[in-house]
């Protein structure tokens, strides 16, 4: 009851509190609800298919990885017994290349895969005008495209633009060719399927020469079960794959939607957990402000009789309550805004199209604990501090502070300093995935440092910035002084939501554009371009786009150690000129079959003739294939020159990869180099990220290639575009709540400073001091505050960013200059001193009594 009460009767000066409880629990709402509703969905062409076959994935959930395929001998082999299976109706094996429909000489967005006819039954498509795609240069439209039957159409594939006649349209969005087309090297137009070589050779003579076979769709009786048919396959399968049915079928989502999916966990996690902890820190910092206010209410307490147990637990019993009732706000407004926030994460990119919200009881449920939770841990020390006040304290009249820091906080302090020390260094030696991470600790720690030792430092500090005022006219300067000295705790509370501000602000600010201005060096560094082209509306060039773009280029693709996907990228001779070789010879990296020049290996992929027998050598599992690897590469997995190593290709092939030469680190493409057309024979739709020109690249000579030509200059500034408009985004939001909870902290502070002195403002009026004194006292007071807190805060933000980007510099060779955004820390401490000045005289302003000298003492 006496809990009760007392938040009635303080009500005023807990608004602020009871705010961004509600707030906080508002957010772990949205953000629980959507964190289990990030689950994938079936894609719609495998929605009429119960079961489902796919190969073995990666061990990495977070690879983004398509599995290994199953090459053609495999699968049509796995097929025909799949389709044994009692109550299985049909087995289809899926077959897809890269092609994206050109519109006007632009391509068009969203459908950048063909698939074989054959599995247009696994989504339920059925024609709704014309005929199927059977031969070459027949196509199927989806009817969302508004191409009719008969319509002439351009596809851009790996090789580039083929011609095709729109054969038939489906009542469905995709695009679809005939089996025999899509069973061809790279599609349409690929001329990888005439190279006389080892490589394609073997895929010729094992059955087809296109790439592998990535899913099995199945369709069953209408009497059958699918539970006893998933059962019966799976025996069937064996180690082979992996059987989906149910929900489970939609691990077959695209990888891009895979990833787009887990960009959006990662927001939605750090959204909780950043606003979890801005939301202890100020619950921490209002009630360690507000006990210190209550000092001799509490000493009054002790005095009637109360023991230190039951003012701990009075104090805890106001959290609670206070909790609750953020609670019961908080979860209504979350549940209400879920929906809204879902189709905002969709519009932006942070989720796929199919993302839709589930609401879970258990969430809100979850919320409204974690909501009470975090105010009963913010309030905690504060409850701690209340039950040591003495009943003399009743009797006091300063406020002023004995001892500033007491030796619990001040080792607190030490320890959360000597923590984020240890973090930074961390840092320095931490990857690129987890730089960022590392760097949010240490500026967590730092936080939590400079706001226990905060008492020690203000008063120093404020002495130090009012210098250059100390000789003026009038006593403000020096009242401002001593305020800050004698009430060093209250002042360190008031300066604890400025520094918070300033430092997630500014930390998350700098964190991006430091990183970008890494990655631009990274890019830059690679090699000396003059120009620089770059997909536009693909996900990829092709070919002929990079035929036309001249330059250096890697063309990437991915091969398989069992299920572990290993990058890798085709080169030509070209490219060496930017590679460093440590040990080994390049030149052997385009050995021909017959020991021709490595300028003959463009038009045909290269094979190294195995040793004769009684060489010693062990003869290769598929073709002997001539690789350069990075050094770290080398390292990490014990590769060395003359070691040959079995793997798969990108069709699921096996092959021997022997290494010829370890290349010096850097920016490499990938840490397995092949030869280009290697790659090309192995991966028909694999597609380049990026053409290096050491020339001007018109425009015009990419018309209808999905290329668009960049300065060196604007391609290192500029970076992925999609993937920089996702940061800027991701960075506003994390800026965004952390900025909000503070500055709704500064404000509720500084309100309730002002509010627990109106007996020394009395005192000014009552001792000669005028109106406009008594305000200009309180402003610069304030302004003293949050220059202090501002400059903590920024001390925070360099010391995490200079760790971030000395490891950023580790990584990259060179140094990775530490950028400050110098108009965020502006702006943020702009709008914190006038929110903080405002709050701080309004309140004075608006009182009759400290507008009037004969108020009562």
């Amino acid at each position: 009851m006496i809990a009760l009460a007392s938040l009635r009767e303080r009500r005023r000066s807990l608004l602020g509190t009871l705010i961004t409880l509600a707030v906080a629990v508002a957010v772990l709402t949205i953000c629980g609800l959507l964190l289990v509703s990030a689950r994938p969905v079936t894609p719609d062409r495998y929605a009429a298919s119960p079961v489902l076959i796919r190969p073995v994935p990666p061990s990495d959930p977070e690879a983004f990885t398509e599995p290994r395929p199953w090459p053609k001998e495999q699968a049509a082999a796995l097929t025909a017994r799949l389709a044994a299976v009692p109550g299985v109706s049909a087995a289809v094996p899926v077959h897809r290349f890269y092609a994206q429909l050109l519109r006007d000489g632009a391509p068009v967005t969203g459908e950048h895969e063909a698939y074989s006819w054959s599995s247009a039954v696994l989504g339920g498509y059925r024609l709704a005008a014309g005929r199927a795609p059977a031969a070459a240069g027949d196509v199927a439209l989806g009817e969302d495209l508004g191409l009719p039957p008969g319509a002439r159409v351009e596809l851009l594939t790996a090789a580039g633009p083929q011609p095709f006649t729109v054969t038939g349209t489906v009542d469905g969005s995709g695009i679809w060719v005939g089996d025999p087309v899509s069973g061809t090297v790279g599609g349409p137009g690929s001329r990888a399927g005439d190279a006389v070589t080892a490589v394609s050779s073997a895929r010729v003579g094992s059955g087809g020469a296109g790439g592998g076979v990535p899913v099995i769709g199945l369709l069953i009786g209408a009497d059958a079960d699918p539970a006893a048919v998933a059962v019966a396959v799976t025996g069937v399968v064996g180690a082979e794959g992996v059987v989906l049915t149910g929900d489970a079928r939609g691990a077959l989502e695209p990888v891009g939607d895979a990833r787009t999916r887990w960009i959006g966990l990662q927001v939605l996690s750090a959204l909780a957990a950043l606003g979890t902890f801005v939301s202890v820190f100020i619950v921490a910092s209002t009630f360690a402000f507000a006990t210190r206010q209550r000092h001799r209410e509490l000493g009054l307490l002790r005095l009637l009789g109360a023991v230190p147990r039951q003012v701990r637990g009075w104090v805890l019993g106001e959290v609670l309550l206070l909790g609750l009732l953020g609670g019961a706000i908080g979860v209504p407004a979350g549940l209400l805004a879920a929906g809204p926030v879902a189709g905002w994460l969709v519009r932006t990119g942070f989720e796929p199209a199919s993302f839709t919200v589930l609401y879970q009881p258990v969430v809100p449920v979850a919320a409204l604990a974690a909501g009470v939770l975090v105010a009963l841990v913010g309030a905690w020390s504060a409850a701690r501090r209340a039950a040591r006040v003495g009943p003399l304290a009743a009797l006091r009249e300063a406020a002023v502070d004995d001892r500033p820091v007491s030796r619990v906080r001040l080792l607190a302090g030490a320890v959360a300093l000597v923590g984020a020390v240890a973090v930074g260094v961390a840092a320095t030696r931490a990857s690129g995935a987890d730089l960022g991470s590392y760097a949010l600790y240490a500026a967590m720690l730092l936080v939590v440092a400079g706001s226990l030792l905060a008492p020690l430092l203000l008063p120093r500090a404020v002495r130090l910035l009012s210098a250059p005022f100390a000789g003026g006219r009038g006593a403000t300067v020096l009242l401002v002084r001593q305020h800050v000295a004698t009430a060093a705790r209250r002042s360190a509370s008031a300066a604890a939501p400025v520094l918070l501000c300033v430092a997630f602000t500014v930390l998350i600010g700098g964190m991006v554009q430091t990183t970008t201005a890494y990655y631009g060096l990274n890019r830059v560094t690679a090699v000396d371009a003059a120009a620089v082209v770059v997909p536009d509306g693909t996900p990829g060039l092709s070919d002929a786009a990079v035929a036309a773009a001249g330059g250096l280029s890697a063309l990437p693709t991915t091969l398989y150690e069992g299920a572990e996907p290993l990058p890798a990228a085709g080169v030509t001779p070209a490219e060496h000129t930017v590679l460093t070789v440590v040990e080994g010879d390049l030149a052997t990296l385009h050995r021909s079959p017959m020991g021709g020049s490595p300028e003959t290996t463009s038009a045909a992929p290269p094979a190294v003739p195995v040793g004769p027998a009684g060489s010693g050598r062990t003869p290769p599992a598929g073709p002997l294939v001539p690789v350069a690897v990075a050094q770290g590469f080398a390292a990490s997995a014990g590769w060395a020159v003359g070691g040959r190593h079995p793997v798969s290709g990108p069709d699921g092939q096996p092959i021997t990869l022997e290494v010829v030469a370890v290349l010096a680190g850097g920016p490499l493409p990938a840490g397995i180099l092949l030869d280009r057309a290697v790659v090309r024979a192995m991966d028909p739709s694999a597609l380049t990220s990026v053409v290096y020109s050491d020339r001007p690249v018109p425009a015009a000579v990419l018309a209808g290639l999905g290329g668009r030509p960049l300065s060196a200059a604007a391609y290192a500034g500029s970076g992925q575009e999609e993937d920089d408009r996702l940061v800027w985004v991701f960075t506003a939001l994390l800026i965004g709540v952390s900025a909000g909870f503070a500055l709704l902290a500064v404000v509720n502070t500084m309100l309730m400073s002002t509010t627990g002195r109106a007996g020394d403002l009395r005192v000014l009026r009552l001792s000669g001091a005028t109106r406009r004194q008594v305000l200009g006292l309180l402003a610069a007071e304030t302004a003293a505050v949050v220059a202090t807190g501002a400059a903590l805060g920024l001390a925070v933000a360099v010391a995490a960013l200079a760790a971030l980007a000395r490891g950023l510099s580790v990584q990259l060779g060179v140094a990775v200059p530490m950028v400050i955004p110098w108009g965020t820390l502006a702006a943020t401490v702009g709008v914190c001193l006038v929110l903080a000045v405002a709050a701080a005289t309004l309140p004075a302003l608006g009182s009759r009594r400290a507008a009037s000298p004969s108020a009562g003492v």
